[in-house]
């Protein structure tokens, strides 16, 4: 019977800190035959949240109650464990303090030899120093990047595991049980690299993730209201795409038509769908409960790779937040509405079609733009990631999941693991310049509506940057070199690298 701070229990095999609902799915999968079939120890310092998961243990069909056991400490947690064996710890905590204070409270108590899995959104940094401070007391530490949300904590998460690979292969053998499943049965978890490795790739992951939430955000929103279709009308749409193609097998395309047909919802009956009544603010990012979409933005910064999608999707998210700042500005600004009184696209079929390629064009320039974060990062690093492994643990189990966009990838990555931009390799050019036209159509209708639509747009404005023959940085590098010594390349030289050209011109004296 699943209990709570029974000092009888001697025989816990692994402990979790941490029952929310990631906590507490993972440790109802663990102790699931299933997965695992682990006894499982969990501490959490709200006490009824931990009552909560107990009660969970105790009404799930296919959770063994014996095997789960709550503590209101951690040091009762480690005295559970099974005596003479390595004691594997996972943490599932909110970013941060949190688990430093976790961290500092149990290094003390805990034996030479001892694993600590950290399966929370973390800075990589963070992770690299707790691996040091953990290594000083003997202890294993790895960061373990957890995908999926709650349910795959549930049912299977992907798990992007980093750091000390002696711990990691020790434990491997759990992980593979723990982990989602591709269709072929794999397991959907990979050592990436040593230090924060595990944790850098869900950061990213994450990255990638927000800017599918906006394309798709965007795209539902000119089908809604220039094309003037149904919120069922548009979920057909989604489910056909994502039944076949390149889109097929997308997790947030498969979740969108679900969504989009539900009617009563928390507060909402709405026979259009609850879509219309749930208000238009994501919040996460101000208020801080997710750090893994602002570290991805800070990291294109840092490691000068342009990622405008997830740039101009972290953007929407942050003005949506603050929606009394916006009903003020609204008063001031005057701007055009969005034009949604009638439809505006006259060939509703056409329209689809161009939605569909920028769709594509969207997604897979968000996979583009994340795996070139994740191979800079790694070279700088050098942590050796590989980017098909990437893909591959990305085939179940987590949000970006996009099964037919892996299709194409991951065989091109394995046959160029030393790519250092994936769009070098023709055939994933190719596939985006086959959108051009109908995301450019998109944006044309967007544009002329007054529709928001930044990450359909800067993915447009990217294709062009990157394909562009002549750009007009050449004013800008005149103007810097005025006011700055900057200097500049002739084009006559054509100097291809990234460095400081040798020529100035003195345009005013100082």
């Amino acid at each position: 019977m699943a209990d709570y701070d029974n000092e009888q229990i001697k025989d816990v095999e692994v402990g979790i800190i941490g029952g929310g609902s990631m906590g507490g799915g993972m440790t109802l999968l663990f102790s699931s035959p299933a997965s695992s079939n682990s006894v499982v120890g969990f501490f959490d310092y709200d006490k009824e949240q931990a009552e909560a998961l107990l009660k969970r243990a105790r009404d799930e069909d296919d959770v063994p109650a014996e095997h789960v056991h709550g503590f209101s400490s951690a040091e009762k947690l480690l005295k559970a464990f099974k005596p003479n064996e390595p004691r594997i710890i996972v943490f599932s905590l909110p970013h941060g303090k949190p688990v430093d204070d976790v961290l500092s409270d149990l290094l003390p108590k805990m034996d030479k030899g001892d694993i600590i899995i950290d399966c929370g959104n973390e800075w990589y940094e963070d992770t690299n120093r707790r691996l040091g401070e953990a290594a000083e007391k003997g202890i294993h530490y790895i960061g373990c990047g957890v995908s999926g949300g709650y349910q795959a904590a549930r049912r299977g998460p992907s798990m992007s595991a980093g750091g000390d690979k002696e711990a990691y292969d020790k434990v491997e053998h759990l992980l593979a049980k723990w982990a989602a499943k591709d269709k072929d049965g794999k397991p959907c978890v990979a050592y990436l690299g040593p230090g924060g490795s595990g944790n850098y790739v869900k950061m990213i992951h994450n990255g990638i993730e927000h800017a599918q939430l906006s394309i798709l955000c965007e795209i539902w929103s000119l089908l809604r209201h220039q094309a003037g279709l149904s919120n069922d009308e548009i979920a057909d749409i989604f489910e056909s795409w994502n039944a076949e193609g390149r889109l097929s097998d997308n997790y947030l395309i498969e979740i969108g038509y679900k969504s989009l047909r539900f009617k009563k919802g928390d507060g909402i009956f709405n026979k259009k769908g609850v879509v219309e009544d749930i208000a238009d603010k994501v919040v996460q990012d101000v208020d801080n409960t997710e750090g893994t979409g602002t570290w991805s933005v800070a990291e294109m910064a840092t490691r000068h790779f342009a990622a405008p999608a997830m740039a101009a999707s972290h953007c929407l998210r942050v003005i949506s937040a603050r929606r009394g700042e916006r009903d003020r500005v609204l008063e001031n600004l005057k701007v055009p509405q969005p034009k949604t009184d009638q439809p505006f696209v006259k060939d509703v079929p056409a329209f689809v079609e161009d939605c569909r390629k920028a769709t594509y064009a969207g997604i897979l320039g968000a996979f583009v733009q994340g795996l070139g974060i994740i191979t800079k990062a790694s070279d700088e690093e050098k942590w050796g990631v590989s980017l098909e492994t990437c893909l591959a643990i990305w085939r179940a189990g987590c949000i970006v999941r996009s099964g037919g966009i892996a299709d194409l990838l991951q065989p091109l990555l394995a046959k160029d693991p030393q790519c250092k931009n994936t769009l070098f390799i023709p055939e994933i050019a190719h596939e985006l310049s086959g959108t051009y036209d109908g995301l450019k159509n998109v944006c044309r209708v967007a544009l002329e509506t007054d529709a928001v639509a930044p990450a359909l747009a800067v993915t447009l404005d990217w294709l062009k940057q990157c394909g562009g023959k002549e750009l007009p940085t050449n004013f800008q590098e005149m103007q810097m070199d005025y006011f700055g010594h900057h200097q500049y390349d002739l084009k006559s030289e054509n100097a291809p690298d990234p460095v400081k050209g040798p020529h100035h011109t003195e345009f005013a004296p100082a």
